[in-house]
């Protein structure tokens, strides 16, 4: 894990982390101080077999503790993120099972409380679970047999889970919605978007020779707006304020402003080529 500078330059290393292990899915705390990440562990001799685990540190790099253990091998966590009063934090919990002789993975977003460690499942077949600011409401990537379906809104608890957009537009694929801070509007990547009317939409490529771009969408779901091209699929972060976006790919950081789509490019880097960004001031 790496802490940058407003410019986008690579500053020094937060914490020091396993050997053999890479971190992913970073949020921040709403107090502002502390981290919840994804740690991926691929030693064969790691605990409980290869899988990943949940873990928080303090802004300054202190306090690293596991706080979510994969419990058996082929288990894996992903997209942490903490409700508005930062006592629940949501993720996704993949496993890989056996039915009938045949693998499948089980896909579902679970709920922790930080404060008494009472740990739920909210709903099924989903992952990339974001809250709205007043902790009311979920949005997530529905899952079709694991594959990305759409974008699906529901209750906090996971109830009354439904397709989020009114407008049916389709995407080859898309992750990382994300609650903006302020307002009400949800950014997410999107590749390959399809419009209702069949043709495609979008110019720049991602890995799959598919439109890949940065949209925003408002929280009744009643419209889609591209908001910035990208070459790859990316995980968009807002600015505290809200007025921008910043997203890390190809060992640079970009920052977006969302009322005038003006798009700056920091600094390039070695040390890095994606990666979850955490914007702390």
């Amino acid at each position: 894990m790496l802490t940058l500078d407003k410019d986008g330059r690579v500053i020094g290393k937060l914490v020091d982390l396993p050997p053999q292990t890479f971190a992913s899915g970073a949020t921040v705390h709403p107090a502002g101080r502390q981290i919840a990440f994804v740690l991926t562990n691929i030693s064969q001799a790691t605990q409980n077999g290869f899988g990943s685990d949940i873990y928080l540190v303090n802004v300054d790099g202190s306090g690293l503790q596991k706080i979510v253990t994969h419990e058996q091998e082929n288990t894996f966590y992903s997209g942490p993120a903490f409700d508005p009063s930062g006592r629940f934090l949501y993720f996704q919990r993949r496993s890989s099972v056996l039915r009938a002789g045949t693998p499948v993975n089980d896909d579902s977003i679970e709920r922790l409380d930080l404060q008494t460690g009472e740990r739920k499942q909210v709903l099924v077949d989903g992952t990339d679970p974001t809250i709205s600011p007043d902790g009311k409401t979920l949005v997530f990537v529905h899952l079709i047999r694991s594959q990305v379906d759409t974008l699906w809104v529901a209750d906090a608890d996971g109830m009354n889970g439904k397709p989020f957009f009114k407008v049916k537009d389709r995407f080859f694929y898309m992750q990382t919605p994300r609650f903006a801070p302020t307002g009400c509007q949800i950014v997410f990547s999107g590749a390959g978007r399809t419009l209702v009317n069949g043709t495609f939409a979008g110019s720049h490529t991602a890995h799959l020779g598919i439109p890949s771009e940065v949209y925003l969408s408002p929280c009744d779901g009643s419209s889609i707006t591209s908001i910035g091209e990208t070459f790859d699929d990316v995980t968009p972060v807002w600015s505290p304020d809200g007025t921008k976006i910043g997203f890390a790919l190809g060992g640079q950081v970009s920052q977006l402003t969302v009322a005038t789509r003006e798009l700056n490019k920091l600094a390039q880097s070695d040390a890095f080529s994606f990666g979850d960004l955490v914007w702390l001031r």
